[in-house]
This record gives structure tokens, C-alpha cells and sequence, in this order.
């Protein structure tokens, strides 16, 4: 608990909503990690994702500090994507820092295109949490 309120003072409240628009309708349920949210619109055969990060900071920070969304792959950042998100799963049982452990699973798959923004801003929401708190043994070179 003492980390979800540290965090919370540095990087404000972090959801994963998922919007599912696809006329296929049912889908799996995984379990709700952070929050995954399903709305079926039956108007187009495409699946939509979105971030939500609720933290001011982190909006300013990803507004000034962020490369356009052209200056990487979308295969480098999905690559790099679910390295991090093994590496922060990983954190939540066996941390070296009491003061930064993520206490929420992320439920990243590889196997999913989330799309381009998606893979974008998660990339650089841990990019931010590494430069907040040093949790990444493994960080990309190109970051």
C-alpha cells in the first residue's frame, strides 16, 4: 500500500482501458488487471485500444519529451512493450525498492495489435516510470 500511494503522488492513477468495437461480439474475459473495459458498436469490423493515464505530469512529460509517432516501428515498440511489461509484472512479487513496486498486473499480449498510439504511449509510460523510479533492468538503447 505504501507503494500505491508513492506512485500515486509521482505518477498519478495509470488505467488500461480497452475498448473492443467488433461485430464478433464475445471475446475471452482475462482477468481485470487494470481495469479492462469491453464496449461492443456494431458499425465496423475494427478493434480500438486506449491508454488512459490519469497523471498531469506524465501528460506534460509525454507531450514534450515524446518523438512523433513515426520515429519508431510499431514492431520495435511492441517488441520493447512486452519486455517492459515481463520486466513490471515480474516487479510486483520481487522488488528491489519497497518505495516503486507496480502492485497492478499488466496484462500485455504480444499476440494483439493495440495500434500504433497505444504501443506509443505505453512505450513512453515506462520510459517515465524508469526515469521516476529506476525499475527496468532491461531499457531499450533508442529511448
Amino acid at each position: 500500500m505504501k507503494w500505491f500511494i508513492r506512485i500515486l503522488a509521482i505518477s498519478g492513477f495509470f488505467i488500461l482501458t480497452v475498448s473492443l468495437v467488433s461485430s464478433a461480439g464475445d471475446r475471452e474475459n482475462k482477468p481485470d488487471t487494470i481495469n479492462l473495459e469491453e464496449s461492443v458498436v456494431k458499425e465496423n469490423d475494427t478493434t480500438e485500444y486506449e491508454l488512459i493515464i490519469f497523471d498531469p505530469r506524465f501528460s506534460y512529460w509525454y507531450r514534450t519529451t515524446s518523438q512523433p509517432l513515426t520515429h519508431y516501428s510499431q514492431s520495435y515498440l511492441e517488441r520493447w512493450n512486452s519486455i517492459l511489461t515481463n520486466q513490471w509484472n515480474s516487479l510486483i512479487h520481487s522488488s528491489r525498492r519497497r518505495d516503486c513496486v507496480p502492485e497492478v498486473y499488466l496484462d500485455y499480449d504480444p499476440d494483439i495489435d493495440y495500434g500504433m498510439q497505444f504501443n506509443h504511449e505505453l512505450f513512453y509510460y515506462f520510459r517515465y516510470m524508469h526515469e521516476q523510479c529506476r525499475i527496468f533492468r532491461n531499457t531499450p538503447g533508442r529511448w
